[in-house]
């Protein structure tokens, strides 16, 4: 049976996830239904696959809502354990699918920034996603939704022919890792500090220029400095050519980085004084 292509949103389990799954369905049968939609497997494509592995029979139950890319979307989101890249890629490719599907309709899709914020991530991250969904090669693409790459090195590599994509990016990675000291389990990498940081000053932002439109030298400010940090990002990235070089500009991407620090360490001391004077506005 065929698998719809709303169901590619979100990429196939593999290795121990799997098997684990192969075992369930051996053990205790199909828990849940296969759905279908246009004759086609909508959701439980590694249910199927794993009911074939098992040797148990599927069972199949038809979808007749209106909105099957949502309908996916709900299904595996919230019970996949995904990497903010993993979303990113899932956002990009529902996005261009809805497009293909509604192409002479307008607002047939949310825009990146709301994408973002409906899958909790960064409308940057989505950006990048794009770029790998649109000019990267399958088998890069697949890197990023297996998790062996960030989608941020994987985004950096797509001007390359896409012969070439997937070893670059992989090289990259190898220089990182072997410049970068070791990482606790479960701490976030840099660009997720950034991003998360920058998400947090914007909606503090957010919340005191709603309340005195005044504040709008301070707010471009500070937009100024966010603009500062995606700079450093690409340029880094960018500077990743070779192991000889690589540390003594890593070295200096991570003093500027400090200083971007800094720098929205003060802003949020500013945010605090404005939030203050708020405050007293509001009383008075």
């Amino acid at each position: 049976m065929k698998f719809h292509p709303y169901s590619e949103i979100f990429p196939l389990i593999e290795g121990a996830d799997f098997e684990a799954l192969v075992e369930d369905i051996k053990t205790h049968g199909l828990r849940e239904k296969i759905w279908l939609y246009e004759g086609k497997i909508l959701d439980g494509r590694n249910r199927f696959t794993a009911c074939k592995r098992a040797g148990v029979k599927p069972v199949f139950r038809k979808y007749i809502g209106k909105d099957a890319a949502s309908f996916v979307w709900s299904m595996n989101v919230s019970r996949r354990h995904l990497s903010a890249s993993q979303l990113a890629m899932a956002v990009a490719k529902r996005a261009t699918l809805e497009k293909g599907a509604n192409q002479h309709a307008q607002n047939c899709a949310p825009s990146q920034s709301k994408a973002a914020e409906d899958a909790n991530i960064s409308r940057r991250i989505v950006q990048h996603a794009r770029k790998v969904v649109d000019e990267g090669s399958k088998a890069l693409q697949r890197a990023v939704e297996n998790g062996e790459l960030s989608v941020a090195k994987a985004a950096s590599v797509v001007d390359l022919p896409k012969s070439e994509q997937l070893a670059a990016a992989k090289e990259k990675l190898k220089l990182v890792e072997s410049d970068d000291p070791p990482r606790e389990d479960g701490e976030p990498d840099e660009d997720e500090k950034l991003a998360a940081t920058e998400k947090e000053l914007s909606a503090s932002i957010d919340k005191v220029m709603r309340a005195d439109d005044k504040l709008a030298a301070a707010y471009a400010e500070i937009k100024r400095q966010a603009a500062e940090i995606a700079v450093l990002k690409l340029s880094r990235d960018g500077y990743m050519n070779g192991k000889a070089t690589i540390t003594k500009l890593l070295k200096a991407e991570q003093h500027k980085c400090e200083k971007v620090v800094r720098q929205l360490q003060q802003a949020n001391s500013e945010i605090e004084k404005l939030r203050e004077r708020v405050s007293i506005m509001e009383v008075a």
